[in-house]
């Protein structure tokens, strides 16, 4: 079972290079969302186990309103802020809230192999999220008969 992804980011580009270092490192990119509020729907719709979110999507304050709602909608889900142009005071309000860092410029060449680096790295820890996900979903849940 891949770890399933959602990339929201403004950029078609960006969310292209995201998408191929995901793919590279193994998770499936389920969805991409080019606001906060088609990540929104997108994140309550496919339930995905992971979301890559660029700390400058949107409106200012977008980005922050969409991590707060996965944050109290979706706790098991993984976050991973992408900072398109170095740390800001609101990534590291993100990672400090739970998201995992994932900062690097993907236009920059070293830091386009830092992101693979990065990812590849964060994987394991990914995975142990997505099987955990995955059995919750097909577990029983309590008074629901499993036939009629």
């Amino acid at each position: 079972m891949a770890v399933r992804v959602l990339i929201a980011d403004s950029s078609c580009l960006e969310r292209d290079i995201i998408r191929h270092h995901l793919e590279c490192a193994g998770c499936e990119v389920v969805a991409e969302a080019e606001t906060a509020e088609q990540a929104a729907h997108l994140i309550r719709t496919v339930h995905p186990d992971v979301v890559t979110l660029d700390t400058e999507l949107g409106e200012d304050g977008d980005a922050l309103e969409l991590f707060r709602m996965i944050r109290q909608e979706c706790p098991a889900t993984t976050v991973i802020m992408v900072e398109p142009n170095g740390a800001s005071e609101d990534h590291s309000r993100f990672v400090g809230a739970g998201a995992l860092d994932c900062s690097v410029d993907p236009f920059v060449g070293p830091s386009f192999e830092q992101m693979h680096r990065r990812l590849a790295e964060l994987y394991p820890e990914l995975r142990r999220t997505a099987v955990g996900r995955a059995a919750a979903r097909s577990a029983p849940r309590p008074g629901i008969p499993l036939s009629q």
